[in-house]
């Protein structure tokens, strides 16, 4: 089902006149470079293009769609082109709540991906320094205990009541 909906969105913007403004891009490079969005949209984020948000567009060109194209392929030139044509062809066809943070994170995000296609390593943040395990330092409270709550009561009494 979903590739059905890749198929009819890839033909609806290839027939638009966003699509065909790209003089410079061969009409089979548009058609591989939207099918390879629309699928990290469908299969990959599980979200149709008109529902995406500023990080899941820069996760999908930051992180998933280079690894739908090989090192230094030739058609990741063209992807910031065929993408901005594709956002705007989409907020002209649909209602896009979140088409400022798309174009926003579509600017942003060329450069990570057009590193990670042209050495081949796929772009990842740095990863969060690992933590230290909390360990709770206070001694543990018995059962006849006075209750930490202040009541005056046992513990077993107050809040440490079974029920």
């Amino acid at each position: 089902m979903l590739q059905r909906e890749i198929t009819l969105d890839t033909a609806a913007f290839l027939d638009s006149t966003q699509a065909l403004a790209l003089t410079g891009v061969k009409r089979e490079a548009i058609h591989a470079i939207t099918d390879r969005f629309l699928a990290c949209c469908y299969d990959e984020i599980g979200k149709a293009p008109r529902h995406l948000d500023g990080d899941d567009l820069h996760g999908i060109v930051g992180h998933m769609l280079p690894g739908h194209f090989g090192r230094r392929d030739p058609l990741a030139v063209h992807v910031g082109e065929v993408l901005a044509a594709y956002l705007e062809f989409l907020g002209e066809r649909a209602v896009v709540s979140q088409m400022f943070e798309l174009r926003r994170a579509l600017d942003h995000t060329l450069p990570e991906f057009e590193h990670a296609v042209s050495t081949g390593e796929h772009a990842h943040h740095a990863p969060a320094p690992p933590q230290k395990p909390f360990v709770h330092r206070a001694t543990k409270t018995g059962r006849n205990d006075p209750c930490p709550c202040g009541s005056q009561k046992k513990f077993k009494q107050c809040c440490g009541k079974a029920g």
